[in-house]
């Protein structure tokens, strides 16, 4: 299942790196898309890999920044919707089980917080992308570059709505095969825990172990699956953490993949 993560995750950056002419073939992208997973997992947060495959990016295509910057930004943008999906079918329609978990419970406020957040401020972008406000603001005002990089990426998303949503069919896939590796995990390690239990828990799991507060979300991980686990599915306080290990371990071998590559790829 982690290897299909990364190689669904490989066909969804194509659409995009094709949308903004860019014409690296499936090989090349599976061995960008590898050593980016790799600085993924030594750096804090996601910004490591997306910087290393922005630079190859670079030096294959003199030129083309920007539309390397937006292909990673739509990739990225891409998993929002399932994101929020998830969050709504499992830990919305759950709410009273996920609050029987005490403090934990707070930390899954924090993530749908933060969620809605994300989604209220990309559609007033959005909506200032399309009326054209960016462009017409004045010169001077701070990040003004960044609001009108932003907008046109967002405008992009807009017309070829088709693209994107094939985009959101495939994000769908990854988080579901992605949430499955720690049900595996759990399988593994003889806990009983239930493949709905998981999919409730994994949505407020990924939100925070995405931001950029740790290496590749590790100590994080395993507090949130040790609490959640415990309090929830009455599960031992050890177990609970090896399963978050053995979980995260599924995509730290393809990550090691991507790091075996790193010293003998040139662009």
């Amino acid at each position: 299942m982690a290897g299909f993560v990364i190689g669904f995750g490989i066909v969804r950056w194509q659409l995009f790196l094709r949308l903004q002419g860019i014409p690296i073939g499936w090989w090349e992208n599976a061995k960008l898309s590898l050593i980016g997973a790799f600085f993924n997992l030594i750096l804090i947060g996601t910004v490591g890999g997306d910087a290393v495959k922005i630079l190859y990016l670079m030096r294959r295509f003199p030129g083309k920044r920007h539309q390397a910057i937006v292909s990673i930004l739509m990739d990225h943008l891409c998993g929002l919707p399932t994101v929020v999906a998830m969050y709504a079918i499992f830990c919305l329609t759950r709410w009273e089980w996920l609050a029987a978990s005490g403090l934990s419970s707070h930390v899954a406020v924090f993530a749908g917080l933060y969620l809605g957040a994300s989604v209220v401020g990309i559609t007033l972008l959005l909506g200032l992308a399309m009326s054209g406000w960016c462009e017409r603001s004045p010169v001077g005002l701070p990040l003004r570059e960044q609001a009108i990089k932003f907008s046109q990426a967002l405008i992009i998303f807009a017309k070829h709505w088709r693209l994107t949503l094939a985009g959101v069919a495939l994000s769908f896939v990854i988080h579901w095969l992605y949430f499955g590796t720690f049900y595996a995990a759990s399988e593994a390690m003889r806990a009983e825990v239930r493949l709905f239990d998981i999919f409730t828990i994994m949505p407020v799991v990924d939100v925070i172990t995405t931001l950029p507060i740790s290496v590749s979300g590790l100590g994080i991980r395993e507090t949130l699956f040790e609490s959640f686990l415990s309090q929830l599915c009455h599960v031992r306080s050890d177990i609970g953490v090896m399963i978050s290990l053995l979980g995260f371990a599924f995509s730290v071998f393809w990550s090691l993949v991507g790091g075996l590559m790193f010293p003998f790829y040139r662009p």
